[in-house]
């Protein structure tokens, strides 16, 4: 694997310039004095932000996508080699260090993003450009620092906040609380939503780029997160009625590389295959059968294949060890000697004819979907149980079953919000949102003691039963991640770690 040695504050100091260089014009490198003298190098830094969700190499950002899955009762690490990448393993397991490398690239590339986020911020209206290009990139960019912002308090709480491209010297790295950093993140989704374009209004060249309807359904999204109910509600029924989203697409063809952006997409990374830039995702081979090519980790767990049962979502979500998947594969080889539960996502795998011709593992085609419609109907649907809309609330989740070709529910009260969980189980699985789910809503220790007694007493799955993994977790420490210990040592200790790391 590729090291590198940086953290927040190397990558300020990197970015900022050394003092022994003052005094030397730097050739052969962009100065950045000159560089937002056109649209188009304002466009180009608008994309170097967006690349940040999904950088160059696989480790960089895609593996920790698969965290919210593995460390929780729907997937396992999944290849049981035990000296092949033992921290992800180990935060499959919340046996958790503050020496983490999957932690610390969580950390360092969230801030990267951050960085050229607020660089372009302060750049880019200076430009020679037309008013409402300023405002729409500008807009942009308040959008990506949202996201970026977002991930790291989901994560790890209150972090350093930084809202300009400052220098090591400026820079005042203690952490702002989980509210200030809540609301910086309201703040920059309701300023980028006032200049967005809606889905419709976007030119072909742009689609996938961010949105009006993204940004407040992120509103949406960080409201539910802080139980502000009656926000999440308006902003998530505000989107709605934008009407540039629908349940059109069949479940089946949702997480299709045939069907990049389609109608039920809010948001997603763009990939694609290119011959010289790694432009594409790492999911694909990440997360398929050894056997196939692929790295065999995150692999579904038998919990969530019996929770789904004959829902036929499962099909669509988990390859059983020896099923039919396609002409290629008449009998799936999950490769159980390296696989925890001879199952692996079916989300993210691709056929022979959608693999890139060579290396896969960075250039693979797929788009990778941050947030989808079927995630905010049923977030309205929790809003709306607990602002008293169960009527609504029903409503709403009814409409993702009806998509899934499964029965309406009609039930009231506690029994509601439970299958408005459910909903989101069933619908949501290996997307990377179960952890974060459980955590928010106050399930994540229940869940977890039951998997792991499902795991050692109840389970006789044939490939995982009796699998310990999870044994570490402790509901006082791990509903968050812990601070890299190297941003805490740069920072001689002005950095607090989270309590029990």
């Amino acid at each position: 694997m590729k090291q590198i040695s940086y953290s927040l504050l190397a990558l300020i100091l990197l970015l900022s310039g050394c003092s022994d260089y003052i005094d030397n014009e730097v050739t052969g490198k962009q100065n950045l004095d000159s560089f937002y003298s056109n649209y188009s190098e304002c466009d180009g830094a608008i994309i170097g932000c967006y690349s940040t969700l999904s950088p160059q190499d696989w480790w960089e950002v895609d593996f920790f996508w698969l965290v919210g899955d593995a460390s929780s009762d729907d997937a396992f690490k999944g290849n049981n080699n035990e000296g092949d990448q033992r921290d992800f393993g180990n935060l499959a397991d919340f046996n958790i260090t503050s020496s983490n490398e999957w932690v610390e690239y969580k950390w360092r590339f969230s801030y990267q993003g951050i960085y050229r986020c607020n660089l372009a911020i302060e750049r880019i209206p200076e430009a020679p450009i037309l008013q409402e290009e300023i405002d729409e990139l500008v807009a942009e960019a308040k959008f990506l620092r949202a996201i970026f912002y977002f991930e790291l308090v989901k994560n790890f709480g209150g972090v350093p906040l930084l809202t300009e491209p400052i220098s090591i010297q400026e820079a005042n790295l203690t952490r702002s609380s989980a509210e200030e950093i809540w609301a910086q993140i309201e703040t920059d989704l309701k300023d980028a939503s006032d200049f967005l374009p809606t889905k419709s209004q976007i030119s072909p060249e742009k689609l996938g780029r961010a949105t009006k309807g993204a940004a407040i359904a992120y509103l949406a999204k960080a409201s539910l997160y802080q139980e502000k109910f009656t926000d999440a509600y308006d902003y998530a029924e505000q989107v709605e009625n934008l009407g540039e989203h629908n349940l059109n697409d069949s479940f089946e063809n949702v997480w299709s590389i045939s069907n990049p952006n389609g109608n039920g997409s809010i948001f997603e990374i763009q990939h694609s295959y290119d011959d010289i830039y790694y432009s594409g995702s790492a999911l694909p081979v990440l997360s398929r059968s050894r056997a196939d090519g692929g790295w065999g980790f995150c692999t579904p767990s038998s919990h969530l294949d019996n929770f789904m049962g004959e829902d036929p979502r499962r099909v669509h979500t988990i390859i059983r060890h020896g099923e039919y998947v396609d002409e290629d594969h008449p009998s799936y080889d999950t490769d159980p000697s390296q696989n925890m539960t001879g199952r692996i996502n079916r989300k993210y795998y691709l056929s022979f004819d959608e693999r890139p011709p060579k290396d896969e593992h960075v250039r693979s085609g797929l788009n990778h979907i941050l947030f989808r419609f079927a995630d905010l109907l049923l977030m309205k649907a929790e809003a709306g149980y607990h602002t008293g809309k169960e009527g609504e609330a029903l409503i709403a989740v009814n409409k993702v079953r009806q998509r899934a070709g499964v029965s309406e529910i009609n039930v009231s009260g506690p029994a509601l919000l439970q299958a408005i969980f459910d909903e989101r189980r069933l619908e949501l699985a290996m997307e990377g949102h179960r952890y974060y789910d459980l955590k928010r809503t106050g399930r994540l220790q229940a869940a977890m003691e039951n998997f792991l007694n499902y795991n050692l007493n109840e389970s006789t799955d044939l490939y995982d039963a009796g699998n310990d993994e999870g044994k570490y977790f402790n509901a006082s420490i791990h509903t968050l991640f812990p601070i890299p210990q190297t941003e805490i040592d740069l920072s001689n200790g002005d950095i607090q770690q989270n309590p029990g790391y």
